[in-house]
């Protein structure tokens, strides 16, 4: 769940929206040995000062996607200081001592490519998309913002106002958003992700600019960054321009993360919150843990499974039971995110339809998930589940967006993109008995916080 970041795309989940790539394959129930990618081979190599770089080389057009992750994001944020994060991206566009504000984004374009950046718990990451002849221009305009960021005051005044209102449009004038935010700070006592990553509102508003140059300080240093190129370079060739640039940078200490274990949940627990609404929502999330390469595998890859055969796509159980049977919401999703740090929040919420009974919807909702502890998952929806989570992952190969944001984004939060092959493995191995297990071990109400958005009159 933590992965609602700050961004207008998102990485493919393991729920509904993934479903809508793979079209036809969806009511596939073939092995999934039949979709297995063709893994192209990723070039690597660290520098004296921490910067590490990874290439994926793709010649089939003269394009490439440039990505700088940064090991920092809303989980490192201090308290009454949420949403730095969020704030410090927004500031890279305003300006350093070779550009004025703006003017990055203008030259991006005038090389006929585009720029954007998102800021997630875990992580922040800007990237460019364009002609692979400008690469190594826009590795020498990143790194030259990276280490002369003109942090001025006058921008950042203006800048916050601007971030202030994107939180009450995003959240605030938003009931779902709004729901689910109160949701994550109830359901976890101790892990980062109970903030919102855009931030809390009064926290918005004592930021100062000495409080974002102290968290430049602190976290833009050469040992947080990972530079990632996806499409028609030489790696050689990436290689001695980063070292040229990132590679010249400071060598300093990194600041080390905070990931603390979150307790287990002693009891379920519930919020129930009053907004202006059209319909109620009924949602409940869950700690679960994230994916340990080598260590908990079949665990983690049940539970995407398990995951993906509730909620992705039309012929999903949720779907089935809860709108086309049932007819008590509209709309319902399941979402889980195996690629994060310490823990997820795994959720499933539906929206409702109009006079429908919010008691009767939650104790269905409970008992589809139920059916899948008490007894194997049929071995067609288990294979269609895990043949169309391999079929998300060749669709999205032909994204150099989504194929760079991957490998950035394993590497960011210690996984290893060099480890994703295995990820699918373990999803291919993963029996009817493994969801049984999972579902019985984890999605269980007694770790469960669930929220109730109450709709209220429209004033």
């Amino acid at each position: 769940m933590h992965v609602f970041f700050i961004f207008l795309w998102m990485l493919l989940p393991l729920t509904a929206e993934a479903a809508n790539l793979t079209g036809e394959a969806e009511n596939l129930t073939g092995e999934t040995k039949s979709l297995t990618p063709q893994t192209t081979k990723l070039h690597y190599a660290n520098f004296n000062n921490g910067v590490r770089l990874v290439v994926e080389e793709d010649h089939a057009s003269p394009v490439a996607m440039v990505q700088i992750w940064l090991k920092v994001g809303g989980r490192d944020e201090l308290p009454g200081k949420t949403g730095l994060a969020h704030v410090f991206e927004h500031m890279m566009f305003k300006g350093s001592k070779a550009m004025l504000a703006g003017e990055y984004s203008k030259a991006i374009a005038a090389m006929g490519g585009n720029d954007n950046a998102f800021t997630s718990t875990d992580y922040t990451a800007y990237f460019e998309t364009v002609p692979a002849a400008q690469v190594s221009k826009v590795i020498d305009m990143e790194a030259e913002r990276f280490a002369h960021l003109r942090l001025d005051a006058d921008e950042f005044n203006r800048e916050i106002r601007v971030i202030m209102e994107e939180r009450r449009m995003r959240t605030e004038d938003n009931p779902n958003s709004h729901m689910f935010e109160e949701l994550s700070a109830a359901a976890l006592r101790l892990h980062p992700y109970r903030n919102p990553v855009i931030g809390w509102m009064q926290d918005l508003k004592r930021l100062t600019i000495d409080d974002v140059r102290d968290f430049y300080q602190l976290h833009y240093v050469a040992g947080n960054v990972t530079v990632v190129v996806v499409g028609d370079v030489d790696f050689l060739a990436v290689k001695e321009r980063v070292a040229n640039t990132f590679g010249t940078m400071e060598k300093r200490t990194v600041a080390p993360r905070f990931n603390p274990q979150e307790p287990t949940p002693l009891g379920a627990k519930r919020v129930n919150v009053h907004l202006p609404a059209k319909l109620p929502i009924l949602a409940m999330v869950i700690p679960v843990p994230v994916w340990k390469p080598g260590s908990n595998d079949r665990t983690v890859a049940a539970l995407a499974v398990a995951t993906y055969a509730l909620a992705g796509g039309r012929s999903a159980l949720m779907q089935q039971q809860l709108i086309d049977q049932q007819r008590i919401a509209f709309s319902v999703d399941a979402g889980y995110d195996p690629f994060g740090m310490g823990l997820d929040l795994w959720y499933a919420y539906g929206a409702l339809r109009s006079g429908a009974d919010v008691p009767a919807f939650e104790q269905a909702m409970w008992a589809l998930i139920q059916t899948l502890a008490d007894k194997p998952l049929d071995e067609a929806r288990l294979h269609a589940a895990k043949r169309n989570m391999v079929a998300s992952d060749v669709f999205a190969r032909d994204s150099l967006y989504l194929r760079a944001k991957r490998i950035g984004r394993l590497e960011t939060v210690g996984i290893g993109a060099d480890h994703f092959d295995a990820w699918l493995e373990a999803v291919r191995q993963v029996t009817a008995k493994d969801v049984q297990k999972v579902v019985a071990d984890y999605l269980q109400p007694q770790y469960s916080t669930t929220g109730i958005l109450h709709a209220e009159a429209m004033k």
